[in-house]
């Protein structure tokens, strides 16, 4: 009798292991996660190709970059303008009145990324640093 219980306990034991093999065989594997679905406090998207490395010394002004961003973006004016390193690059992150952040390279004035302002860049036009209006 105890074999008989202890049979029957492995037996639907394997059913159940093998019942739950099968559901994930016919789900398929997990794709990785994005870059953006990862997230976290360290993700830096997008990337982009830039003439200044972090750590270098920009060879163009924040008035410069400035100007860039707003010939790029007509009737708008420029709230904040920050030098930053993103990505590995060294930027000048110029945020306009319409809410977009440009990302302009500090080497060569190009426009490397428009993005919408994120929250934690809304300042409210408050200070301008290294521009002014």
């Amino acid at each position: 009798m105890k074999k008989l219980l202890l049979a029957g306990m492995v037996a639907l034991l394997m059913a159940g292991i093998l019942s739950a093999g099968l559901v994930a065989y016919a789900q398929g594997p997990t794709p990785p996660a994005s870059a953006a679905e990862q997230g976290g406090p360290n993700d830096q998207s997008p990337t982009y190709t830039c003439s200044l490395k972090s750590g270098a010394t920009p060879t163009i002004t924040a008035d410069q970059a400035k100007a860039a961003a707003l010939a790029a973006n007509p009737g708008t004016t420029a709230t904040k303008v920050e030098l930053d390193d993103e990505n590995g690059c060294l930027v000048y992150s110029v945020e306009l009145s319409n809410g977009l952040d440009v990302k302009v390279d500090a080497g060569n004035g190009q426009i490397l990324h428009t993005e919408a302002a994120g929250p934690e860049d809304s300042g409210g036009g408050e200070g301008l640093e290294g521009a002014e209006n």
